[in-house]
């Protein structure tokens, strides 16, 4: 496992960070987001500024996940964040099941549920050993130095 994910982290992040920078086109122009969907998903006036700002989030991790392909100093945190983020994304998905627009989601799922997978493999690899949660975990309690 450690050899896999030596081998495949880099291209790993280039490429899922794309794909997860997906969402900046209706961030941008929220009418793109229906036909980006599949035409399932629609909007109201009033969730316009929620999803921009969604998709406008999204695509900043997208693009952090880029960055942590080239450096590998920024990896772990990052992992740490887009693993957590689209886990919540897969249990919103699956928890919407029964609602005929979910299909609209689909690729996002897809996309995310990979990136999950592959976090959960880094993290138990050598590369995201408990002993780097203990650094960061005594960072966050004690504060900057």
């Amino acid at each position: 496992m450690n050899n896999f994910i030596a081998k495949t982290i880099k291209w790993f992040l280039i490429v899922f960070g794309l794909a997860t920078c997906g969402t900046l086109p209706f961030a941008l122009d929220i009418k793109l987001i229906t036909p980006m969907l599949g035409g399932l998903v629609d909007f109201t006036s009033s969730s316009v500024p929620a999803l921009r700002h969604w998709g406008t989030m999204i695509f900043g991790i997208g693009a952090l996940m880029v960055v942590a392909g080239f450096r590998p100093w920024l990896r772990f945190e990052t992992l740490v964040f887009s693993t957590l983020e689209k886990a919540f994304m897969v249990y919103l998905y699956l928890s919407n099941l029964g609602e005929p627009w979910i299909a609209g989601y689909f690729a996002a799922f897809l996309i995310d549920s990979t990136v999950v997978a592959y976090g959960i493999l880094y993290f138990v690899s050598a590369k995201g050993r408990p002993s780097r949660w203990t650094v960061l975990i005594c960072s966050v309690k004690n504060g900057p130095s």
